[in-house]
């Protein structure tokens, strides 16, 4: 690995995780790509992690609650959600609240890459 920041991206859709991981790494980030929560938190008990991306509905666990493992875990560890909603929940009901479960920034699906970057940058302080 080198000194560029290690992003976590956390989704059961792989084709979005690859393609955000395509744009992250040529922003200058690193990338590690997981496709369940509990695979997601075997990666941050053994990788130097800068911060994680996190979907809301997965299959195996959802995000919220990976939020609130990660949160009990790894308090200082800059976690942003995403979502696209689901039936007839707004996506912004759903990111309001993963922030107050403790992401400290939410993207809403589909997001373009000057969103992507810039929120990462942000929680980051980059």
């Amino acid at each position: 690995m080198t000194d560029r920041p290690l992003l976590l991206l956390v989704d059961d859709d792989v084709t979005l995780l690859r393609a955000t991981a395509a744009i992250l790494e040529l922003e200058g980030f690193e990338t590690i790509l997981s496709d369940t929560a509990a695979r997601a938190i075997e990666f941050l008990q053994h990788l130097p992690v800068a911060a994680v991306i996190v979907d809301i509905f997965m299959p195996d666990q959802d995000g919220m609650e990976t939020i609130g493992q990660i949160r009990g875990r790894w308090p200082d560890l800059p976690i942003i959600a995403m979502s696209g909603g689901w039936r007839t929940i707004s996506p912004d009901t759903i990111l309001e609240t993963a922030q107050a479960l403790g992401a400290q920034a939410a993207l809403t699906k589909p997001f373009d890459r000057q969103a992507l970057v810039a929120t990462v940058r942000g929680v980051l302080a980059l």
